[in-house]
């Protein structure tokens, strides 16, 4: 799974390097809301064509975190392709994400050790605050595959994963401030 992980982030950031840059077509953001969930996170968005765009997002805490007894941490690749409706980097825009996922989570008396495979679609908003800046609000949804081992004894994990399921997840639920380079 780490090397599956490795070559698909070696993969978008050679994509992204090279796409040509133009001025305003490549931006730097950060998801507050991931941040909140004490999740450390940086994404890189370049424009593809005159209405789409390539958003490549990272997001990590690799050491636990601890919330009212749920304990988590997790590795998150989200490669966005996008459509604007106007310029790219401004106004509305839909997507279509997908989610590559490593994750711990334990409950009080139950733990998930595992990964997550997903795709789904976005819809979003970029607010231009100016030359530079701009704030974007998305929500999206889609289908993930997620396998891992389920247990509830910390000190007796299953040698294999014993869970495996399909479900909907949130795919995307940001509000991001972005530096748009000239």
């Amino acid at each position: 799974m780490k090397k599956t992980l490795f070559n698909l982030i070696l993969f978008a950031i050679c994509a992204i390097y090279g796409v040509s840059a133009h001025a305003q077509r490549v931006a730097l953001k950060t998801n507050a809301i991931d941040w909140l969930m004490l999740s450390p996170n940086l994404s890189l968005e370049t424009r593809l064509s005159a209405h789409m765009t390539l958003d490549v997002g990272f997001s990590a805490n690799p050491f636990p975190v601890s919330i009212a007894g749920y304990r988590w941490n997790n590795l998150r690749f989200q490669p966005e392709l996008r459509y604007y409706f106007a310029r790219p980097m401004s106004r509305h825009f839909v997507g279509l994400a997908a989610l590559g996922a490593s994750y711990r989570l334990n409950m009080k008396t139950r733990f998930l050790h595992g990964i997550m495979a997903g795709v789904g679609a976005t819809y979003g908003y970029a607010f231009v605050l100016n030359k530079n800046w701009n704030m974007e609000a998305e929500i999206g949804v889609g289908i993930a595959y997620a396998r891992a081992k389920n247990f509830s004894d910390i000190d007796n994990p299953p040698a294999q994963p014993n869970y495996s399921r399909v479900l909907p997840v949130p795919m995307r639920f940001a509000l991001s401030f972005s530096y748009i380079f000239d």
